[in-house]
């Protein structure tokens, strides 16, 4: 009988510690999901979606397997119970009395998982924090090549243009936006020109509503300026770029790349918006390179 009831109390711990884990586990899904921490490569997410799975499913035999003992050991004791034992006898007296576990040490118990969960989300949080800066700066490297290498053609039509209107952008442009677009780590790119008429409307192409990735054609938009961040890209092509500088340097995937005109003014400023939830791992080779071919330049 002993060796049964060791048998079940074993089964039933390891249940409860792989029960343990797998909610460990969605708890963790979760604030990874809605908090898009980049803490896992997609290689170890199937890992750990793997081990959640196989504990789940060692966790259901666990149970079933309880409940089998469980009803066994039940049966067999009201067995003995009805059939050996008469009370009032010695056999009865020697029976043993089962012990009751304080209720405290349960409350003890959850106390304790429920603060090392919250211990590891802080930690898993505090790591992501260092990866998202890490993502960033990359993300910056990044944006930095590419207008090293996009930037002077894209100048140059910009230099081109005869003014801004809604038909005034060219084929060369258009391309040079589309492919800015189609990079995976861009979630958009808009160019801003003033509107030489009137100093309170700037001109974007293409328009707030454009398509960039679908086959129409792009044209421009003007607006009033009513946004800080419109109040900004106006400030910069008039020559004081302190505002989207600062901007540049703020913890967020965004980047102003400013086109340089004439009298000390900027002809044109590119606003990119970066793709957060794209895993830089794969660009961390790219970055390096980038880093060091600033690093040749100046």
């Amino acid at each position: 009988m002993r060796d049964r009831l060791r048998l079940l109390s074993l089964v039933v711990t390891a249940t409860v510690l792989l029960l343990a884990g797998s909610a460990v586990l969605v708890v963790l899904g979760i604030f990874n999901g809605y908090l898009h921490w980049d803490l896992f490569s997609p290689e170890v997410e199937k890992v750990l979606y793997a081990v959640f799975a196989s504990c789940v499913a060692l966790a259901a035999f666990g149970v079933a397997t309880s409940f089998v003992l469980g009803i066994q050991e039940v049966v067999s004791y009201f067995r003995r119970l009805t059939d050996r034992v008469v009370p009032g006898s010695p056999e009865a007296a020697a029976l043993p009395v089962a012990k009751k576990r304080p209720r405290r040490s349960y409350a003890t118990a959850l106390t304790v998982l429920l603060v090392l969960l919250a211990l590891t989300i802080l930690a898993f949080n505090y790591a992501n924090q260092r990866v998202l800066h890490h993502r960033l700066q990359v993300f910056k490297l990044i944006i930095r090549d590419q207008m090293a290498q996009l930037g002077p053609r894209l100048a140059s039509e910009v230099a081109g243009l005869k003014g801004p209107c809604t038909s005034c952008g060219t084929p060369t442009l258009e391309q040079l936006l589309r492919t800015m677009q189609s990079l995976s780590f861009f979630r958009s790119a808009t160019l801003y020109l003033p509107d030489p008429q009137d100093p309170t409307v700037l001109w974007r192409y293409p328009t707030s509503n454009g398509c960039v990735n679908c086959g129409e054609t792009m044209v421009m938009e003007r607006f009033f300026v009513a946004r800080d961040l419109d109040r900004a890209v106006q400030l910069a092509l008039s020559g004081d770029t302190a505002w989207v500088e600062q901007m540049n340097r703020d913890p967020a995937f965004h980047w102003y790349h400013l086109i340089p005109g004439t009298g000390g003014k900027n002809r044109a400023v590119l606003e990119i918006w970066g793709n957060d939830n794209e895993s830089f791992r794969d660009y961390e080779a790219g970055a390096k390179a980038a880093a060091k071919h600033a690093d040749r330049v100046h």
